[in-house]
């Protein structure tokens, strides 16, 4: 049988004879030398042709491949770790971002505070022995109070909650109907408001994350906070 090299690229030839006459070709004509070696891999021409590919210079081209290669990876990985809080307010799916968020206790007596409270500042609750002031997010975005969410999805189903978050050192708790928790998303994931989205909830939100079927409100989390701490002030 008449054999030919193997080329892989301008500056390397191999001699490829298991792929020809060795154990993974398909030909009746085998290499005389199997009788003696049984396979391939215990040949000295495999193990020469194996050497000489690693001892092979790498060129500027196959650098080049694969440094593309491994930058797509990078960035492919970066899209996935972004994390998002979920949670309900009123009728309304609402996310912030998970690094804002500190804890998630039960709901606690929230006490008012004389002539300060109103229907955003709603007072102050203890939470592990430290109290903390109590704001509504929904009174901010205009969720009307007591508005139901129905489903049958079991998945969302959880008691109030409060939610306690930090931001540039202030902290606040917010009260809030369920709780999904830390979910992972792509920005792709994330739409833009459509029009019938007016007023607050929309001078408040930044687009809908679309998850598990749900239209969520991805909150504006700056501009949410200046408008809780201020009225604090």
């Amino acid at each position: 049988m008449e054999e030919t090299d193997l080329t892989l690229n301008k500056s390397l030839t191999v001699k490829d004879c298991w792929n020809r006459i060795g154990v993974w070709s398909r030909e009746t004509d085998r290499c005389p030398e199997l009788k003696e070696y049984i396979h391939c891999r215990n040949c000295p021409v495999y193990s020469a042709s194996g050497r000489k590919l690693l001892e092979h210079p790498i060129t500027p081209e196959y650098m080049q491949e694969w440094t593309n290669i491994l930058a797509s990876e990078h960035r492919e990985k970066e899209t996935e770790t972004e994390t998002a809080f979920i949670f309900r307010s009123g009728g309304e799916w609402l996310a912030l971002p998970a690094s804002l968020i500190q804890e998630v206790v039960s709901m606690n007596v929230i006490h008012s505070i004389p002539h300060r409270t109103n229907n955003v500042l709603r007072g102050v609750v203890n939470i592990r022995g430290k109290l903390e002031l109590c704001l509504s997010i929904g009174a901010v975005l205009g969720i009307e109070k007591g508005t139901e969410y129905t489903s049958n999805d079991k998945r969302f189903t959880s008691s109030e909650r409060l939610v306690v978050a930090s931001r540039q050192g202030q902290r606040i708790a917010f009260p809030v109907t369920e709780v999904i928790g830390n979910v992972r998303y792509s920005p792709d994931m994330i739409r833009s408001l459509p029009v019938t989205v007016s007023g607050a909830q929309a001078a408040y939100t930044r687009g809908v994350l679309c998850l598990k079927d749900l239209d969520i409100g991805f909150l504006k989390d700056e501009k949410l906070f200046d408008t809780l701490i201020g009225m604090i002030k």
